[in-house]
């Protein structure tokens, strides 16, 4: 699969497209000198929007443009759309959280708008609570109306016990949970996706060195491989303790040995033991012997990277990258990206990606 063209025309103009409280705005949007949008995994976008402070008036005057509180207000609704500027694709939608406004003592004032997506509901509150035992879709169900979301659930219909939320945001209990389990959330639109991290993927790209993938730093870790994970517990329903032994399920996407491989090869084997995790059936310390390893193993090799500006490039994104030698061509997994822009740089993607194995002959 080539890379795909960011952009059809001549020219990639790629000035992001601004809608607040649904509608846009030119002076909005004629102002913004640069943007920066971050998410991870574990959800909870955030976006950072710099604006120049001042506005020209016919007859050569000028003022404030953001004065009049009547653009850009604490709460209001903020979409961002990114990419060529013929058919832009939406990157953030939320609330917006902050204002600052900056006046440097030999530059133009500028005006910072800090947003954070939907979830910024589920961090503003802790609670305690106690879940009944259930299926993890069922918490997600109950969580996902009071954080304003329609809740997509793919997987995670096995009974699991009661869960106790102690004096937690919601996000964190979420995050914890789905932690132990292997799975991840988003707010993509207006939904609450969770799925098994398995399950992610948002969409596939090819990045080809010094083409659209304009830098890149990789490194392949044993420090944090194993051969095999352990989590015990005690089944207080049939009176016997309980043991999970894993080598991993779901490697994840990509090709070749996975670092409990080349351990095994290199090093020699390396069982570990979570004796920090307390599993109440057989299954459950299965799953988070499972979840574990398989975490653990999916960042054998990691990358830190830029690439040319790309809307379609999100976390959960599968990238093909190519240039970059035997060893470390491969498909990794977009775990976090920023899309920032800039009057100096235009357009840009940096991004972090992991995958599972290690190519080539060694």
């Amino acid at each position: 699969m080539p890379e795909t063209p960011t952009t059809v025309q001549a020219l990639y103009r790629a000035r992001p497209t601004v809608r607040l409280q649904g509608q846009e705005n030119p002076r909005v949007r004629e102002l913004v000198v640069a943007m920066e949008m971050r998410e991870q995994e574990g959800g909870l976008s955030s976006l950072e929007l710099r604006l120049t402070n001042v506005a020209s008036l016919v007859g050569g005057a000028a003022e404030l443009a953001f004065e009049a509180d009547q653009l850009l207000r604490l709460g209001d609704a903020i979409q961002v759309y990114a990419g060529d500027e013929t058919s832009p694709r939406e990157i953030f939608r939320g609330k917006i959280t902050g204002l600052e406004a900056d006046f440097p003592e030999t530059e133009a004032p500028e005006l910072v708008v800090l947003a954070e997506d939907e979830l910024q509901r589920g961090r503003m509150l802790r609670r305690t609570e106690v879940h009944p035992a259930g299926s993890i879709a069922a918490i997600v169900q109950r969580l996902a109306p009071r954080l304003g979301l329609n809740p997509v659930i793919s997987g995670f219909t096995a009974t699991i016990g009661p869960q106790v939320q102690l004096d937690e945001s919601d996000l964190a209990f979420l995050r914890r949970l789905l932690q132990r389990h292997d799975g991840d959330l988003q707010v993509v639109g207006g939904d609450l996706q969770v799925s098994p991290r398995t399950d992610v993927r948002r969409g596939e790209l090819e990045l080809q060195l010094h083409h659209q993938l304009r830098r890149a730093r990789i490194v392949a870790d044993l420090a944090h491989q194993h051969t095999e994970i352990t989590v015990s517990g005690w089944d207080q329903d049939q009176g016997q303790a309980v043991l999970g032994r894993s080598s991993g399920l779901h490697p994840g996407p990509g090709a070749g040995r996975t670092g409990a491989q080349v351990l095994e090869r290199t090093l020699g084997q390396r069982s570990h033991h979570l004796a920090h995790l307390a599993a109440s059936s057989q299954s459950e310390a299965q799953a988070l012997a499972d979840a574990a390893f398989d975490a653990d193993a999916r960042r054998f090799l990691q990358v830190e990277a830029t690439a040319e500006g790309n809307a379609a490039l999100r976390v959960g994104t599968h990238l093909r990258l190519r240039g970059l030698g035997d060893r470390f061509e491969n498909t990794y997994a977009v775990i976090s990206c920023c899309h920032r822009f800039d009057l100096k740089r235009g357009y840009e993607t940096d991004f972090e990606a992991a995958c599972a194995f290690w190519g080539g002959n060694r």
